[in-house]
């Protein structure tokens, strides 16, 4: 009998989305390491379409905790469920304390992570030097290699960015959307769940919009459902010659149709959010606009994107809201700002 030396791995997943798709730089990493490799992921229920986009990975099981939820008896319960599964390796993604009990009543042997909320036993191969990887994406993958010869992000090798798949949107569908791929439709990703300084003035966005429309294309404003109110606003700053050629789909896609439409789209502008990401991975050109963020901690992981970032004394300051109440570091960066790149990167 021949014995399986291929690794075995679980994945405990973060629960933003944009940090989910970052994350797959860390599974590539793995199935260069071993192609034969299985990696498993514990993921959020909304997740699971976009999860299927990501050939590198086999199982998925739903993390059924709500956002914040201890519940350290059913965590157990959940562990209890992996123990016979004889994985190698549980990657640990997110920093809470809870994040890693999972893993650790699973008895799974090497659990890797950052130190997070001082994780220490429920973490046993811990790294605590953060800091020395500034990029998100850095952190995941630095979790492949061993930690005494990886120490700092200039050792890590070369990786490649998250690639999603897209496919073609079904006719039928697209109809029902209200879309035309026959002309060149710009994406606006003008939500952020983060909250307000992180979204770019709807003002701005409806300019952007214009531009793009008169150069004779068409947009798509796109979102949760939690984006309605926003993507209406931009509709509501159009002119009336503009208006017919924006589409508003704000609430009514899921997330892998949401991707497949980026995927048949020209360009795109986008806040810092889970849909630049998505972009991203979906290899569409775009900017992308950073006020109270750091490009210098996530970045869209693409060469076609392009960045405007705020230069404002307090930036970055990753609040929620503006300190100030102004949002300067917003509304400084201009819709001409953005054309500017945007012609850098698509002719229309």
């Amino acid at each position: 009998m021949t014995l399986n030396t291929h690794k075995k791995y679980l994945i405990i997943s973060p629960s933003w989305l944009g940090d989910l798709i970052m994350s797959q730089s860390l599974y590539k990493v793995l199935k260069q390491q071993d192609p034969e490799c299985t990696i498993d992921i514990y993921a959020p229920a909304y997740t699971m379409p976009i999860l299927d986009r990501m050939p590198e990975l086999s199982d998925k099981f739903i993390n059924p905790f709500e956002h914040g939820a201890f519940n350290l008896k059913q965590r157990y319960a959940e562990g209890k469920k992996f123990r016979d599964t004889h994985y190698d390796s549980v990657f640990i993604l997110p920093n809470s304390l809870k994040s890693a009990f999972v893993g650790f009543f699973a008895k799974i042997p090497d659990r890797r992570g950052f130190k997070g909320e001082s994780r220490y036993i429920l973490i046993n191969n811990m790294r605590c030097n953060k800091h020395d990887f500034p990029l998100m994406v850095q952190r995941y993958v630095a979790l492949a290699f061993d930690k005494n010869t990886v120490k700092t992000a200039k050792d890590l090798p070369a990786f490649d960015y998250p690639k999603l798949e897209t496919r073609a949107l079904d006719e039928k569908r697209a109809a029902e959307l209200g879309l035309d791929f026959s002309k060149k439709n710009l994406i606006l990703g003008c939500g952020a769940n983060y909250g307000p300084s992180k979204l770019w003035p709807v003002e701005y966005f409806a300019e952007i919009s214009m531009w793009w429309i008169r150069k004779g294309g068409r947009v798509i404003g796109i979102g949760s459902k939690k984006d309605i109110p926003t993507v209406a606003k931009i509709y509501e700053n159009l002119s009336e010659e503009t208006k017919p050629f924006f589409t508003d789909i704000a609430g009514k896609t899921n997330l892998t149709e949401a991707l497949d439409i980026v995927g048949s789209s020209t360009a795109a502008v986008c806040n810092d959010s889970g849909l630049m990401h998505t972009v991203a991975a979906a290899d569409i050109p775009q900017v992308c606009i950073f006020g109270s963020t750091s490009t210098n901690y996530t970045p869209p992981l693409s060469d076609k994107a392009i960045c405007v970032e705020s230069d404002e004394p307090c930036h970055p300051c990753f609040k929620r809201t503006c300190k100030f109440e102004t949002y300067a570091c917003l509304k400084k960066l201009t819709p001409q700002m953005v054309i500017d790149k945007l012609e850098q990167l698509v002719s229309i």
